[in-house]
């Protein structure tokens, strides 16, 4: 994989003529960069766009029609609180006379900057190229988000979670499902009827900032003994800007004006998240600037035309150095959340690598006769 250079990453900006048709199809608008510095966010706005777009993805795409069935529970993490925990999972292994069935675990934590996002946002942004693929077990997170909580409670509750499911992994999935059947909540007939989690296979998987959570939690399990198969990051948000390396920051001056998501949007959000610059640098808000050593296998997956290129791309180099399988998929031209679009051609390539990636790591787990 190698360190690429400065000249090597700039050309990576450079527009996808298909990214670009559609951005002008879908109406998408450059900020002036005059305002790069004074970007106001809109979190109420975004959070009311994107339950329009989650509404519509999950009536058009429902699991079933994956032949996955899901419930709904809540996990008390370490100030009491209750967190939503989305619990999906073959329907086939859960029939009446089926075999008990151990599954690889997906330990998913959504995208959204930490101030938005649900569980149908990794679904429809991250997951949907496994479904019709793989038989998983997978556990998503709804960690509580800013500015309503402060840093680093997203952090928190995802180890929490986490936590609880590799540390008693039976008792996790039987009151989840009894739960989910008090509440109705979910396919809740046979809820997980046969499943069983396979803690030698469990992967973290994130988008953007699910890729920033998914990559501390990989540091905090090694540093506690925890084995993880696995970590899958797509576009991962994983240093705050105020402390990138040098070489980190050729992709924050190219995104000035970035309609997809600008420089000026992320310093905005992190002068939200984290409005002391000095907290920037703890692992739960940088895991970039972390140990990297001994984490195992990892898929990175890097637009090049995102403000958060040149720290998923050092992410990446790093942790080839440091002795991790490491595969590096790289979408020149095309921005961050780039996959929440399926028309777009990188995002079939996306679906094929991602498929492909897992099919290594996986192999027998692959529904037949998927490719």
């Amino acid at each position: 994989m190698g360190k690429l250079s400065q000249e090597s990453k700039a050309d990576l900006y450079e527009p996808d003529p298909n990214w670009t048709a559609f951005a002008e199809k879908n109406g998408y608008l450059s900020p002036d960069a005059s305002s790069n510095d004074s970007f106001v966010l809109n979190v109420e706005g975004d959070r009311a766009a994107a339950a329009v777009s989650e509404a519509e993805f999950s009536k058009a795409r429902p699991l079933s029609s994956f032949g996955y069935s899901w419930i709904l529970s809540n996990v008390t993490v370490r100030d009491g609180a209750s967190i939503s925990v989305k619990i999906s999972y073959p329907t086939s292994v859960s029939q009446e006379g089926a075999t008990p069935t151990k599954l690889p675990v997906l330990f998913v934590t959504h995208g959204g900057g930490w101030v938005q996002g649900t569980h149908v946002s990794a679904e429809s942004s991250t997951l949907w190229p496994l479904y019709d693929h793989f038989k998983l077990l997978i556990v998503s997170v709804e960690y509580r988000l800013a500015p309503e909580h402060s840093f680093p409670v997203w952090m928190d509750d995802s180890w929490d979670v986490l936590e609880q499911l590799l540390s008693h992994p039976a008792t996790f999935l039987s009151s989840a499902a009894a739960a989910a059947a008090a509440a109705g909540s979910g396919d809740t007939a046979a809820a997980l009827k046969n499943v069983q989690p396979d803690l030698d296979r469990v992967i973290l998987v994130g988008s953007s900032a699910g890729g920033g959570t998914s990559a501390y939690l990989s540091q905090a399990c090694r540093d506690r003994g925890l084995p993880i198969y696995g970590v899958v990051l797509n576009y991962p948000l994983v240093c705050d800007y105020r402390h990138l390396p040098d070489d980190c920051r050729l992709s924050y001056e190219q995104g000035t004006t970035n309609a997809a998501l600008s420089s000026g949007e992320m310093r905005a959000l992190w002068h939200l998240l984290i409005p002391s610059a000095t907290a920037g640098t703890d692992l739960k808000a940088s895991p970039l600037l972390g140990n990297l050593k001994g984490l195992g296998k990892h898929l990175v997956f890097v637009a090049g035309h995102d403000p958060l290129r040149d720290e998923a791309l050092k992410y990446a180099e790093i942790l080839e150095r440091e002795g991790c399988d490491v595969q590096l998929f790289i979408y020149p031209g095309v921005p961050h959340g780039f996959t929440d679009a399926w028309e777009l051609d990188a995002s079939k390539r996306f679906a094929e690598d991602f498929r492909r990636g897992l099919s290594g790591w996986l192999g027998h787990d692959k529904v037949p006769g998927s490719q």
